[in-house]
């Protein structure tokens, strides 16, 4: 059962537009040319991937735009409080100057948003991404550490907590990664979506590779070499030697229920050479 207060019509429903500001915007922005989803789960680099991609001006600026934490003010910017009208716009005003729209999304989002609606939106045309990461344990110890410590990435400011081990609270957080990897896929087979796998692990390795990557899948032909970010801007791995430690000690004691989550995994269908990066 979705809750009903997060669903893309209850969040907006107040919302007062401006639907002449909203019919001028769709007249001077025409429709994205090519455009791209990625699924993802927490943890798993999506924050990185939607920075180096949006630094190459030419495959949109991937945001979790309909992320319900986010959408209402993303809605109160377009002037649109309906959803065909808000995925419509949405493409139109975040496109790069090449014709490229790109969105991150979970698959919460898009159910709350609304199936029908998001998949007419993004029909068969649309290139999809699924984002996930291999060692799940690793992400879950990750996550655990970034809830408890309310610090996500490596620009925000304050140095890494060390939370109390906890293997209760991993567990559930191994538990929600696990449903949200599944559900993605899940999603995506039900509308009959073909998608490419990003691996975490091999995707941070090699930035060069994952753009030519979507830009392959995009049709945009070859990418020029990439500049390196400033140290300042770059996103960083947070994680120290208490998540390695953390990771060791729940696989010592957990090793059961580890096993079943991941016998479970269905990116475990996946043979390596069907993982794109």
């Amino acid at each position: 059962m979705l809750p009903e207060n997060l669903k893309f019509a209850n969040i907006v429903h107040d919302l007062t537009v401006d639907k002449a500001a909203f019919l001028r915007a769709l007249a001077d922005n025409p429709p994205p040319a090519h455009k791209y989803v990625i699924t993802f789960t927490a943890r798993s680099g999506s924050t990185w991937l939607t920075a180096v991609l949006a630094a190459t001006r030419q495959l949109g600026n991937p945001e979790e735009y309909i992320n319900p934490d986010f959408v209402r003010d993303v809605a109160r910017g377009l002037n649109a409080n309906e959803a065909r009208a808000f995925l419509s716009i949405l493409q139109c005003c975040n496109k790069t100057q090449n014709g490229v729209f790109g969105m991150e999304a979970r698959h919460i989002d898009i159910e709350l948003l609304g199936e029908t609606e998001f998949f007419s939106s993004f029909n068969e045309a649309t290139v999809y991404f699924n984002l996930w990461r291999e060692n799940i344990v690793a992400q879950a110890v990750s996550l655990y550490r970034a809830v408890s410590s309310g610090r996500y990435h490596s620009t925000e400011n304050g140095a890494p907590s060390t939370p109390l081990y906890d293997a209760e609270k991993i567990t559930e957080w191994l538990a929600h990664i696990h449903a949200q990897e599944n559900d993605n896929i899940k999603l995506l087979r039900t509308w009959g979506r073909t998608f490419s796998n990003l691996r975490y692990e091999t995707m941070v390795k090699n930035r060069q590779a994952v753009v030519q990557h979507f830009f392959d899948r995009l049709g945009l032909g070859d990418v020029q070499k990439l500049p390196e970010p400033p140290a300042s801007d770059e996103i960083q791995k947070i994680g120290d030697h208490w998540n390695v430690e953390v990771e060791q000690r729940y696989r010592a004691e957990q090793a059961e229920a580890i096993a079943r989550f991941e016998s479970t995994r269905l990116v475990r269908e996946f043979k390596e050479e069907d993982i794109a990066v």
